[in-house]
């Protein structure tokens, strides 16, 4: 004769596997982490960063690093895009907010800089410092970030084609010697800035580079 069957054991084992199954819960603050990581690769760039001091800043072990964000390649990518998330100058949202071309670019190349240089952070841009002493082996990582660099100007270029388009620049104005002006002032303020060059120099930097908008013509 069969035994009859035990529908409480059979609820406890399922729900013990599906405990299993969702692994134990994270004991720390995966945000947190990442800033404070971001930090970390920013500050130091991205060779330098040992996984010791990212386990020493994140206080955290090994094991747990890498089951919420895989090995030191895979977390710098997400620090990355924690940084173009919260640290970064908000470029398109101001693009899509200024009136006119020029003012677009004044207040980008403006916000740039407070966001270059501010209290308790790393200086300039991490897009630009956190791999500038990396070696050949991080080649692609470094082809990445000039990717994302290379954006800017693109973004600056497109803003400059809806100047045109609205009216408030000239159907002849040089467009690509003005995305490669203002892309280059942007990158050199951000060595500018990792050289600890005050902020009201860099803002008149900004100034002066304004000056020069129409000689494009």
């Amino acid at each position: 004769m069969t035994e009859p069957k035990n529908v409480n054991s059979d609820a406890s084992y399922a729900e013990e596997k599906e405990k299993r199954k969702r692994g134990r819960p994270k004991c720390f603050d995966e945000k947190e982490a990442l800033n404070k990581a971001m930090l970390l690769f920013w500050e130091y760039g991205y060779e330098a960063t040992s996984m010791s001091d990212l386990l020493h800043t994140l206080n955290i072990t090994a094991p747990s690093l890498y089951s919420s964000f895989g090995d030191k390649l895979q977390l710098f990518y997400r620090c990355l895009d924690y940084y173009l998330e919260n640290e970064a100058c908000a470029i398109v949202s101001i693009f899509q907010q200024a009136k006119t071309a020029k003012v677009a670019i004044e207040l980008y190349l403006h916000e740039n800089v407070q966001k270059l240089v501010q209290d308790n952070k790393p200086k300039g841009c991490m897009l630009l410092v956190s791999t500038m002493n990396c070696s050949e082996q991080h080649h692609q990582l470094q082809q990445d970030l000039l990717e994302k660099r290379q954006n800017v100007k693109r973004l600056i270029y497109e803003r400059l084609v809806q100047g045109v388009h609205d009216g408030d620049l000239k159907q002849d104005m040089k467009l690509d010697e003005m995305a490669n002006f203002y892309s280059t002032i942007s990158q050199g303020l951000s060595m500018q800035a990792r050289d600890e060059v005050a902020i009201e120099d860099l803002q008149q930097v900004v100034n002066n580079a304004m000056k020069v908008w129409d000689l494009f013509l």
